[in-house]
């Protein structure tokens, strides 16, 4: 144990400082000088709000009523539903019911009333629960990409620095943590780690029954904190594919009854309490619960959801396009991740612009990006493990330059980025709307 924390110092010093950094925002934006506002808020409230009803034993909610933040539950099934799934709360439990305990102790001691679900202490424990699992995320990412894929310990560490300071990851691991991307970040990681593991040890024999019901479990999971995400099992589907040949012989393996049997039974044992929340609102097992909130299949928004000055990807989280630099870097090797990803990729992207909310309402940039992270991190990783066979290769002049311009890109998106989370934070970047005068009071407020 001594040795391997002693060969991973980097990242455990990156860890703290980031750890350190997070918990001093919260406290600076939510308690010192910003805001005297909900914590758990909007769609995050709408999330969490199941397990203040496990304590009241009501999940028709009416607890909620006289709170400081509202509940909308809408028609769907012929009865009325909170839209929102289950899997956060879940997530959230242990963080949530550790705020309950003391809470407790603290009304048992003092004769208080504070144990209610949702005064300040809840409220923080949920964003000390999203810095844990960021924490635990991105230690599974540098495993991902240290352990499994084969890039350097200092590549690893340089694209997990990169993706939670060049793009909204702090924010949502920090400010918002409330909301669903942190916990689909963290389950996106350890499903990804899961895969490459598993089926190292199923090459050589060595996988039981029980292991493979985990990708079963993992991607309920995965389909209860955001129902679309669970495209992700693609990259499960076509791991180890480069071609026709390899597709077929994939089909074979993962159809086996003793694969997909214990994964399809496992699965629906996990989203089981989704299903019982639904039948228990509306007595269907099965339903559409956001309503009449549409996908719009035929006119998806890819340019504003990639591009636009209001909520576009690439715009807010620039430092994104080294991802797409990364896919055709790593095209001919098309290593057993690769097919996976890039497939999932452009379904979550088509998906994910169709939805009549591209922008995803009140929002640091294109929030949805965050639960597939680790996407852009591997490619982003291949962009600088390339510069760093080409140092060892001795490439000269032409190394010195690409280098000097990819790094020097990653620090100014870096750069950019934080000035922009600080503007969020201080209400010069607008929640939505955003335009190109905001660019300009952004920059204003720079100088």
């Amino acid at each position: 144990m001594a040795d391997r924390i002693k060969g991973n110092w980097a990242l455990l010093v990156f860890l703290a400082v980031t750890v350190f950094l997070m918990l001093c925002s919260i406290i600076w934006v939510y308690h010192v000088k910003v805001l005297n506002a909900p914590k758990v808020y909007s769609d995050g409230f709408g999330y969490y709000v199941y397990l203040p009803a496990l304590v009241y034993g009501d999940f028709g909610f009416g607890f909620v009523e006289g709170w400081e933040h509202p509940l909308d539950l809408i028609q769907a099934a012929g009865g009325l539903v909170n839209k929102y799934p289950v899997g956060v709360a879940i997530m959230e439990s242990p963080f949530f019911f550790a705020a309950h305990l003391l809470s407790l102790l603290r009304d048992a001691v003092t004769g208080s009333v504070t144990a209610t679900g949702y005064t300040n202490l809840y409220q923080y424990m949920i964003l000390f629960g999203g810095i844990c699992y960021w924490v635990a995320g991105t230690v599974l990412l540098y495993r991902l990409l240290a352990g499994y894929l084969g890039f350097s310990k200092k590549v690893s560490l340089l694209t997990c620095t990169i993706i939670t300071y060049g793009t909204n990851l702090f924010h949502y691991a920090s400010y918002d943590a409330c909301f669903s991307h942190i916990y689909s970040y963290f389950l996106f990681n350890l499903f990804l780690c899961y895969l490459c593991w598993y089926e190292e040890r199923d090459a050589e024999g060595g996988n039981k029954r029980w292991q493979t019901c985990v990708f079963g479990f993992l991607a309920g999971l995965i389909f209860m904190c955001r129902n679309t995400n669970i495209l992700f099992v693609l990259t499960y589907v076509l791991y180890g594919v480069r071609d026709w040949e390899t597709f077929k012989k994939r089909m074979r393996v993962i159809l086996r009854p003793g694969r997909v049997i214990p994964i399809v039974l496992t699965g629906f044992v996990t989203i089981f309490p989704q299903l019982l929340y639904w039948h228990a609102a509306t007595g269907h097992w099965f339903l559409y619960s956001y309503g009449n909130e549409p996908f719009y299949w035929l006119a998806p928004q890819l340019g504003n959801f990639l591009f636009s000055v209001r909520k576009g990807l690439f715009f807010w989280s620039p430092v994104l396009l080294l991802a797409l630099a990364g896919m055709v870097v790593a095209y001919r090797a098309r290593k057993r991740l690769y097919v996976g990803l890039v497939v999932f990729f452009f379904l979550i992207v088509y998906v994910s612009s169709a939805w009549w909310s591209w922008y995803y309402g009140g929002s640091f940039g294109q929030r949805v990006a965050v639960d597939f992270m680790c996407l852009f991190a591997v490619f982003i990783a291949c962009v600088f493990g390339r510069l760093e066979k080409w140092r060892q290769d001795n490439r000269g002049r032409g190394y010195k330059a690409v280098s000097i311009a990819v790094y020097g890109y990653c620090g100014i998106c870096v750069a950019w980025n934080l000035v922009c989370m600080a503007a969020y934070w201080y209400r010069v970047l607008p929640s939505d709307e955003a335009d190109w005068n905001t660019i300009k009071d952004i920059i204003q407020m720079v100088y």
